[in-house]
């Protein structure tokens, strides 16, 4: 039986079982091959439907396992020996660099290791020496790897194997390279687009043409994310294929045999890799493009699927961790996607406003799985959005790159960007006030590929479906019934619970704590220090891995040792004042021993306290009783955990305060500030 694209089954087998096995436990993922092989096998003797390619996929899986482990073995040999050396000299070429909080980093490319090669090998190195892309180094210090607690996969998928502290460093200064060359082109480029931009643009402009996307500030990053158009800020396939089309257009004006400007085109497209920098998704995207215009050059016809598997293939064996790259996933989701869009517009000759709108949607369509994994959030108007930008992207991504390159033409390049800049700089204020109007009043229309809404949305679909079915004979009718209604469900539902922010309170030992969330993101309240086995329960039963802020508000002495591994951003609140985010607000008045703390979320005060401070002129909506409650307490809604009421009791049963099993949930209107109590069977027991 012929198999229809064995490259691309092969590809794509080896890339989820390899995603699989760095991601589940071993136990599950050797459960799930014998699954598969137990259905072959009952395939096989039943329909006999595609049962070469199934075989195929099995046994590509079965050697895909088999090189990860090779390679794992190989990587682990490696870093067990460096490790075990005291003082470790190492040879390498600086590949890339950025900034992670307020630390330089730079990725080196290891050459040789005391004095001998040692290939397919990279560490991180946290310096604040002024170093650029391409220098050749020489380095002496320790090795470490990394570890489980330090996601190791993540940095294995980036290529990073370890990290390198340095004691000495020397910069070879007449060392030549490709990266070095490259790298002073790029420095050139970036120092002509700043002259040639509005200063208000330019870091837009140099992230969208160049590649740096380090220049742009968290506000303007976030409102592209948001708008679902984050891809046009990382120079990748979208940027390739702009800046490709360009420069075909210009080569039509060249009487040239077509295989020649294709040879040309693909000696552009390197040097475009080289300047961007030779990053992930730059390579990728532009291995893509060398390898269909080079095979249609001397093979005449090739296949997207063929080139697909090609690239992926090629990936793997350099770095079978790369499976779990989550850029590589999604940018090679998005080509698929755009390939199964390009075959039905071919087919059905649509015209191009539908076309663009169906490249569009596919191409989200088919990232949606890849962005779940990563639980990654994503609007569902984004097909709509890029359909309405996508012209603004094409030539901000096209005059950001091509204009600082124009500006070295004398006379003449200096009249193009004369002339043209100023239509990149409106494109740019486009884009801006686009995204930042879409963040400020479109918020209902996000949603997040993991947690409740998806299981909202999975119930609905399921619903839908099955009444479409039973109600509608007609296939298109059908269709539409059942691609429009989940859409319309989501947004009422989002815009229901847009400005809804939920407040979690638990008990830690003997105080409450207090959770945070809005808009998937989590903020934690410490009223003391957590029993961590009672901690990492509470994260477990939330689906919590981490939060935006922590705010410790310690009785005495604080330990932030173990909580520092779940935030970046750690406050603690040991004097006078107020200390607060744009959803959570918190008071202190902190005299001596005596403590008192409001915490105000939406205009609904939760008030707590340490050391019996005077709560008396303090009017709350809710207050948790602790180990040291004081007399007089004005609130509306009074909650005790049973193994402090022993000392309280008395003042209970006066404020009629109900007993608190779990966590209890309060969901409160940003808006309105009306609140409603989450009543469940779990969260109460009996009044006293």
């Amino acid at each position: 039986m012929k198999i229809k694209r064995p490259l691309f089954i092969t590809a794509l087998s080896i890339l989820v079982v390899i995603y699989a096995a760095n991601t589940m436990p071993k136990s599950t993922v050797m459960f799930s091959l014998a699954l598969f092989a137990l259905f072959i096998f009952i395939h096989k003797f039943t329909r006999n439907k595609y049962t070469a390619a199934l075989i195929l996929s099995f046994v590509s899986m079965l050697f895909g396992l088999g090189y990860l482990s090779a390679y794992s073995h190989s990587m682990f040999a490696k870093t067990s020996l460096l490790e075990s050396m005291d003082v470790v000299e190492i040879k390498g070429e600086i590949k890339n660099q950025g900034t992670s909080g307020a630390s330089q980093y730079y990725d080196i490319k290891v050459d040789t290791v005391n004095g001998e090669k040692f290939p397919s090998f990279c560490v991180r190195v946290y310096n604040g020496d002024m170093l650029e892309r391409g220098d050749i180094v020489t380095m002496s210090g320790k090795f470490k790897s990394f570890t489980a607690k330090s996601n190791y996969i993540y940095n294995y998928s980036q290529g990073i194997f370890g990290y390198f502290y340095t004691e000495k460093i020397k910069i070879e200064t007449d060392s030549i390279s490709i990266n070095k060359f490259f790298n002073n082109i790029s420095i050139k480029l970036k120092d002509r687009a700043y002259r040639i931009f509005n200063y208000k643009y330019s870091s837009v402009a140099i992230a969208m043409g160049l590649g740096d996307k380090d220049v742009l500030n968290d506000s303007t990053v976030s409102a592209f994310n948001f708008s679902g158009i984050s891809h046009a800020l990382v120079v990748s396939g979208l940027h390739v294929g702009f800046v490709v089309l360009a420069f075909n257009k210009i080569l039509q004006y060249i009487p040239v045999k077509k295989k020649i400007k294709n040879i040309v085109l693909s000696i552009f497209v390197f040097l475009f890799m080289g300047m961007i920098g030779f990053t992930p998704s730059v390579i990728r995207a532009g291995c893509l493009v060398l390898a269909f215009t080079l095979g249609r050059t001397f093979i005449q016809e090739i296949d997207n699927f063929t080139v697909l598997a090609i690239i992926i293939l090629i990936t793997i064996i350099v770095n079978p961790y790369s499976a779990n790259n989550g850029s590589l996933l999604l940018s090679y989701s998005a080509y698929f996607g755009v390939i199964q869009a390009a075959r039905i517009i071919n087919e059905k000759e649509l015209n191009k406003v539908i076309a663009s709108l169906l490249v569009t949607t596919f191409a989200c369509l088919y990232t949606a799985p890849v962005l779940a994994l990563l639980g990654m959030d994503t609007t569902i108007l984004s097909p709509l959005f890029n359909l309405i930008v996508s012209p603004v992207i094409m030539v901000v991504c096209t005059l950001s790159f091509f204009l600082p390159l124009l500006y070295y033409v004398p006379v003449v390049g200096n009249i193009v960007c004369g002339l043209l800049a100023p239509l990149n700089n409106v494109c740019i204020a486009f884009l801006l006030k686009f995204t930042s109007f879409v963040k400020d009043n479109l918020d209902f229309a996000m949603v997040s590929l993991s947690g409740e809404r998806t299981v909202f949305m999975l119930f609905v679909i399921v619903l839908v479906i099955l009444i479409a079915f039973i109600r509608f004979d007609e296939k298109r009718k059908r269709s539409l019934f059942i691609i429009i209604v989940p859409i319309i469900v989501l947004m009422c539902y989002n815009y229901m619970v847009k400005d809804i922010v939920s407040v979690r309170v638990f008990d830690g030992s003997s105080e409450p704590s207090y959770i945070v969330s809005y808009r998937d993101k989590n903020y934690l309240i410490m009223t003391e220090n957590i029993n961590n086995k009672r901690f990492t329960a509470v994260m477990n039963t939330q689906n919590i891995d981490s939060y935006e802020e922590i705010f410790y508000c310690p009785e005495s002495k604080f330990d932030t040792e173990f909580i520092s591994q779940f935030s970046d951003k750690i406050i603690v609140i040991d004097s006078t004042g107020t200390y607060e985010n744009d959803i959570v607000s918190i008071s202190a008045e902190i005299e001596k021993r005596s403590m008192i703390y409001v915490m105000n979320v939406g205009n609904v005060d939760f008030v707590f306290n340490h050391k019996k401070a005077d709560l008396s002129k303090i009017q709350g909506d809710f207050y948790f009783f602790g180990s040291d409650t004081p007399e007089e307490v004005s609130v509306e809604n009074c909650y005790y955990f049973y193994p402090v009421i022993k000392a309280n009791k008395q003042m209970a049963e006066d404020k009629e305060a109900v007993e608190l099993y779990d966590i209890l949930t309060i969901k409160i209107n940003l808006k309105t500030g009306n609140y409603s109590i989450v009543k469940d069977v779990k969260n109460f027991g009996s009044q006293l």
